[in-house]
């Protein structure tokens, strides 16, 4: 991060250095090239941008059991409220109360708890779920799939409808909140 930044000093001119404090050069970092100078705001913008995210990308890469990949922006359905936000990031990170998502240890069943017909996934529970069907058709008419290139992401009504669903059928909500929880295996 150091480095960044330090490499657009030249922006300012030899004249206005010494008002900024500089960083010891021991923590530059030669991987971050110098631009040259004469580039547009908009150039170094998008180097500075290529930069960090190469960087993000080689120290924090994305979990390899999550398909859905990190952004550089919010996600669309940051601009929910703050409750169904929360739900759908545990949804399709997997680590939700839907009973296959492993964030609750090995003790329990997955099988969904209102068909008992398949493993409660997020993908199984809003679109497949037998128990849950009339519901589905009722918010969620036209939506196919909820994979990581699904229409649904990008589109603020089908993400309100995704929420409205989940709210009303209680989907990836506490258990205890539902009448027939999941229990461990006997």
């Amino acid at each position: 991060m150091d480095a960044v930044p330090h490499s657009l000093l030249f922006l300012l001119g030899p004249d206005r250095l010494d008002s900024l404090p500089v960083t010891s050069q021991h923590l530059l970092c030669e991987s971050f090239p110098v631009p040259p100078p004469g580039r547009s705001h908009p150039q170094l913008k998008r180097l500075c941008r290529d930069l960090l995210t190469k960087e993000w990308k080689a120290t924090s890469p994305d979990p390899a059991r999550c398909p859905y990949k990190s952004l550089l922006k919010p996600h669309p359905f940051m601009g929910l409220n703050k409750f169904d936000t929360g739900r759908l990031h545990q949804a399709r990170s997997g680590k939700s109360y839907l009973c296959a998502h492993p964030a609750w240890g090995d003790d329990r069943p997955t099988t969904c708890p209102r068909c008992n017909e398949a493993p409660e996934t997020l993908e199984y529970a809003v679109l497949t779920c037998p128990a849950r069907e009339p519901t589905t058709a009722r918010h969620l008419q036209g939506v196919p799939d909820l994979g990581p290139d699904a229409p649904v992401w990008s589109s603020a009504s089908l993400l309100a409808a995704l929420a409205r669903f989940m709210r009303s059928t209680l989907t990836a909500f506490p258990q205890a909140g539902f009448h027939a929880p999941c229990q461990p295996s006997a």
